[in-house]
């Protein structure tokens, strides 16, 4: 494993029963990369990250994370790694200045305490209050500050920001992320809120079903999914069929579809060879890019 790669998996697999949660699963996670994996629920990001991180035992295939096997050296990956998973499990009669101490206690090679300490008080987190006392939100921020406060070489990021608020999720992505991250560091993530993550992911990667659909940069899968509106001679038709064309519909006096691959040029040629007088490319954000590419991928209703 070069290292360059953080995290490296081999045909890695796990069934629940007869179902697969994911399936044959090669993949790659570069050194210093903002990384989203994406997909619909069940699609297989929490299982994979529980797969990383040791949680779960492979029903086939391999994984490493920073060169070490998740199962036999995950004492030894928990020490370098943060992570935030869906849930948030404390010793619940502790309070949050005692949760800390605890943690720096067996982080202490590397725990910081002025950042610690910073993260608290941003997040607006009350010392003296009992970890059972705290609502969703008030936890998260605590699993938040716990993984980043001895900044980790990799942090592997689970829906982190379920229940806070939007201005503490701002705060997170714009203030606190953008602090932690470094070249030497790497940051895994996955959320439902794709809008929120797409200003700080440089690479993304679509899981559905278990399967990897998609590696890539994420402004190489921006330049390659783009809405198209489409002027004809005269009023548009009700159905239009061009190759690498789906979800075509009529508006007022245009069409509207999509293209999964765009090409400058021969995407227009191609339309206008089927009858379109005009065609204009529009961009897509990455939420209604992936919303496009993973509806071919549903069956329908």
């Amino acid at each position: 494993m070069s290292d360059d790669i953080v995290v490296e998996t081999r045909n890695l697999g796990r069934r629940f029963g007869r179902d697969y949660a994911v399936h044959d699963l090669t993949w790659q996670v570069r050194r210093g990369a903002v990384y989203g994996l994406l997909g619909l629920n069940g699609a297989g990001k929490s299982t994979t990250f529980r797969l990383l991180m040791g949680l779960l035992r492979p029903t086939e295939g391999e994984a490493r994370v920073l060169g070490l096997a998740p199962q036999r050296q995950g004492v030894e990956l928990k020490r370098r790694v943060g992570y935030v998973g869906e849930s948030h499990c404390f010793y619940e009669w502790m309070t949050v200045n005692e949760v800390f101490a605890f943690v720096a206690h067996y982080r202490k090679k590397n725990w910081d305490a002025s950042f610690a300490r910073s993260l608290a008080e941003r997040f607006a987190l009350d010392g003296a209050k009992k970890l059972s006392a705290l609502s969703k939100g008030m936890r998260a921020k605590v699993s938040l500050c716990l993984a980043i406060a001895f900044r980790p070489e990799l942090l592997i990021l689970d829906e982190p920001t379920g229940g806070l608020d939007p201005v503490a999720r701002r705060e997170f992505f714009e203030g606190i992320l953008a602090e932690y991250q470094t070249p030497d560091r790497t940051i895994l993530i996955s959320s439902h809120l794709i809008n929120e993550v797409s200003g700080i992911v440089d690479h993304i990667g679509i899981l559905h079903e278990g399967s990897l659909l998609m590696d890539c940069p994420t402004e190489e899968f921006l330049s390659k999914v783009k809405g198209l509106r489409l002027h004809f001679p005269g009023d548009p038709p009700a159905q239009f069929k061009a190759e690498g064309i789906t979800r075509y519909r009529v508006d007022g006096r245009e069409g509207r579809a999509v293209t999964l691959n765009y090409r400058e040029g021969e995407t227009e040629n191609r339309l206008k060879s089927a009858g379109a007088e005009s065609v204009e490319v529009i961009d897509l954000n990455l939420e209604d890019a992936f919303v496009e590419f993973i509806s071919e991928r549903k069956p329908p209703r």
